[in-house]
């Protein structure tokens, strides 16, 4: 019976002491929790933040970009077309005679000048006849004036004077057709121009009027453009154009209104009119080479240039960027004349503003830029710029 009391008097014991661990182990926890809110209602009267919060926000970085300084020049109103060059004149040159080529003397792309040789025919038998038929003929020119003398001295009657006149008019024509055909065996240029095609070989064996030569005469180029009716009083004979080579960058040659038609097609409602090349200046150009070909119509003077790179197309709107204290500004652009390069800025520039021609495609009104100076060190830049945002 005692040892059965004695081990529910244990029993009892421990259960006391474990509640008395289990309240002190929360008024542990109760205070530790109090002491926070009372820290948090602390900091938080006094304006703090929680570290996990507390960061200051970062400026955004300056895009790198290229600019170009606007000024001002004289540009003009102009009717631009897409064309082909031709040419007023385009001969083949062809062998006058039969037999063998000796010799050719010129290339595709060599220039000739009217009258120059391209190439040389075997032509002993006709050197041969063209001695034989001078020597006749001068024999003849000797007993013609011997009968010339003796007709003066009425020592023979007319007749025989006139028949020796006609032999001596016979050699002479034999002389001069032999002549001529020695001559056919040298084929000659009949125009200039620049040779655009060469089918003579030398040893190869040809006959009369067999194309040799193809030549085009490039001083006399042009192009045939259609005008929209709306523009009959404008276009007018000798206004001057421009025309820029499609194929080659940078040729540029001057020009001008060598024809208009009067009559408007009532189909397309265009009229034709030629614009002629004014001087090739020794530049590369070919017939058959596509062009644009500018007709200029008004000119305007001190104008506000802007590099057509700085132009950023919305729609149907276009916009500019300027640099104004570090920070790139858009701008609606009232645009009048253009040209291949450049367009006329009818307000809010003036000359020595600063527009953005490269590093503009992503910007937003109000960035910070950053100006550099080379073109590739910017598009470098941007590039890696871009990575680092996608990253």
């Amino acid at each position: 019976m005692k040892s059965w009391m004695w081990t529910v008097f244990l029993l009892c014991a421990a259960i006391a002491f474990g509640g008395c661990s289990d309240s002190k182990n929360q008024a542990s926890k109760d205070s530790a929790a109090k002491e926070a809110a009372s820290k948090k209602v602390e900091s938080d009267s006094k304006g703090e933040k929680p570290e996990k919060t507390n960061r200051v926000a970062r400026e955004r970085p300056a895009v790198p970009v290229k600019v170009s300084i606007v000024d001002e020049g004289t540009i003009t109103s102009s009717l631009v077309f897409d064309s082909v060059l031709e040419t007023e004149s385009s001969v083949e040159i062809f062998s006058e005679a039969s037999g063998v080529i000796l010799e050719v003397l010129v290339e595709e792309g060599d220039r000739v000048e009217t009258g120059q040789i391209l190439a040389r025919m075997e032509n002993e038998e006709q050197r041969v006849d063209a001695d034989e038929a001078r020597a006749r003929y001068e024999h003849e020119k000797g007993n013609f004036e011997r009968t010339t003398g003796l007709h003066e001295r009425n020592l023979i009657n007319q007749q025989e004077f006139d028949n020796a006149k006609f032999n001596l008019e016979q050699m002479r024509l034999r002389y001069e057709r032999t002549r001529i055909q020695l001559e056919n065996t040298i084929v000659r240029s009949t125009v200039s121009g620049v040779v655009t095609a060469r089918v003579a070989q030398e040893g190869s064996r040809v006959t009369a009027n067999r194309p040799l030569f193809s030549v085009m005469n490039l001083d006399e180029l042009f192009a045939n453009v259609n005008v929209p009716g709306q523009h009959l009083l404008v276009v007018e004979q000798g206004l001057p154009a421009v025309i820029d080579s499609e194929l080659i960058e940078g040729v540029r040659y001057d020009a001008f209104v060598k024809l208009v038609s009067p009559i408007v097609d009532p189909e397309s409602g265009t009229f034709k009119a030629k614009v002629a090349i004014s001087d090739v200046n020794g530049m590369p150009i070919y017939p058959g080479m596509f062009v644009n070909v500018r007709v200029i119509v008004d000119t305007s003077d001190n104008a506000v240039l802007v590099p057509k790179e700085a132009i950023v197309h919305e729609g149907d709107l276009k916009y500019i960027f300027k640099v104004q204290g570090g920070k790139a500004r858009k701008m609606l652009l009232q645009e009048g004349y253009s040209n291949v390069g450049y367009v006329q800025a009818i307000s809010g520039l003036e000359k020595g503003d600063s527009v953005i021609v490269m590093g503009h495609s992503a910007l937003k009104d109000g960035a910070n830029v950053k100006v550099v100076a080379d073109a590739v060190a910017a598009e470098e830049s941007q590039t890696k710029s871009n990575g680092s945002a996608e990253g």
